[in-house]
């Protein structure tokens, strides 16, 4: 049967989600700041081999967050930028809830949710299955990097081999090079919902190295400075 949960019964019911996965685990989350103890839990669920698909919306990830889950070797990350639903599952247990994969919602929100057993509630979690199936095959993967000195050298070389490219200076992602348009079409479109050109992004749109751009200053400082010289000498 199912069962009504409040707050710190959802916090629970997630985790339980997450261990008791054998084969395959969902995570629908609209925002998405992992918790120590939630990446743990996703840690050993991923070295066992179970197949764990992410579908988070609405802010791209930040980069310690987005390397942080990029390290589990089964994880794959889907971005859908309408979602709204907040759904976890396995293949026997899923949790229809109103709290976010937030740190912040787990501590301080007020949230519900219900708890599904798939032996005893069969058409409710299949109906809801197919549902979050169909979120994620509208959704679209997100060919991450780990962030790492040996891919950054790998940045770099692709940018010495063709001028004209750059980087995403929120998700690092290869961009023609353009000091207006900083960002791939991805990250413009959650950017543009808010046109703040001073938001405080991730890399460099030349090199590609982490640091602390903006919109309106996109480049790092040596960057910067390589770019003022070739301009002053015409090179």
């Amino acid at each position: 049967m199912t069962q009504f949960l409040t707050t710190s019964g959802t916090s629970f019911c997630i985790e339980k989600v997450i261990i008791d996965a054998k084969k395959e685990l969902y995570l629908l989350s609209p925002y998405l700041q992992i918790s120590k103890t939630l990446f743990e839990r996703l840690k050993d669920c991923s070295s066992k081999g179970v197949k764990i698909k992410i579908i988070y919306g609405k802010d791209e990830l930040k980069s310690t967050e987005k390397n942080q889950l990029l390290k589990l070797k089964t994880v794959e990350l889907f971005f859908s930028e309408n979602l709204h639903a907040k759904c976890y599952f396995n293949e026997n247990q899923m949790v229809l809830t109103s709290m976010n994969m937030y740190e912040f919602s787990e501590k301080n929100n007020r949230e519900m949710g219900v708890f599904i057993d798939r032996n005893k509630d069969p058409n409710l979690f299949e109906n809801a299955k197919i549902e979050a199936l169909s979120i994620l095959n509208s959704s679209q993967k997100k060919n991450y990097v780990v962030n790492s000195t040996k891919n950054f050298q790998v940045f770099n070389i692709a940018r010495l081999e063709d001028e004209n490219s750059g980087f995403c200076i929120r998700c690092s992602n290869l961009i023609p090079l353009n000091q207006t348009k900083p960002l791939c079409k991805d990250c413009y479109k959650v950017w543009y919902q808010f046109e703040d050109a001073n938001f405080p992004e991730n890399y460099c749109h030349s090199c590609g190295n982490s640091t602390n751009s903006r919109f309106n200053k996109p480049f790092c400082y040596g960057c910067y400075l390589e770019i003022e010289y070739k301009k002053d000498t015409g090179l």
